[in-house]
């Protein structure tokens, strides 16, 4: 009689014993952030890669339509390091503790309210990943930027990922 009663309690104190740990269990990404480049970040020692953005590389170099180059990937990281100054980032791990090639964490990261792949996309520093989630898809973003003649589309550049590849 007492069987069901003892089972149902401690049942009962179990749940909400790993409810009260849980946020011990899962690792917090979250603090000030340094600007690796312009879809990179790390915080606490760990990288970040932003998910459904490719950003130019630190070292990218693009052309503005008078034909002078200038250092698109440098401006990008000044850019976001700006942006991010003072600022607290939080980092949330895709789909759990996905990571890429590199063993960066492939994450959707805030500032406040910012999503900072919408804002790095937005201001023109990156373009989209058209196969991203849709609730994390910054084309609309990218397109806007291009429009508006903003970051690297204010000239020519080779897209990240072509830019990677030719400069190892």
């Amino acid at each position: 009689m007492f069987a069901p009663t003892r089972i149902t309690a401690v049942i009962g104190v179990l749940f909400f014993a790993v409810l009260a740990f849980w946020p011990a269990l899962d690792k917090e990404h979250k603090g000030p952030a340094r600007v690796i480049d312009a879809d990179t970040l790390e915080i606490a020692g760990e990288r970040h890669r932003l998910y459904g953005v490719d950003a130019v590389e630190k070292d990218q170099i693009c052309t503005r339509k008078d034909a002078t180059t200038w250092p698109c990937g440098q401006e990008a990281v000044a850019a976001l390091t700006a942006f991010l100054k003072g600022r607290t980032v939080n980092c949330d791990v895709w789909q759990g503790d996905t990571r890429d090639a590199q063993g960066r964490y492939i994450s959707v990261c805030y500032s406040g309210a910012d999503d900072l792949a919408t804002w790095v996309a937005r201001e023109g520093w990156a373009v989209a990943d058209p196969n991203a989630n849709r609730l994390y898809n910054d084309t609309s973003d990218a397109r806007m930027a291009k429009f508006l003649r903003k970051g690297i589309w204010t000239g020519n550049f080779d897209p990240p990922a072509v830019w990677r590849e030719a400069h190892g």
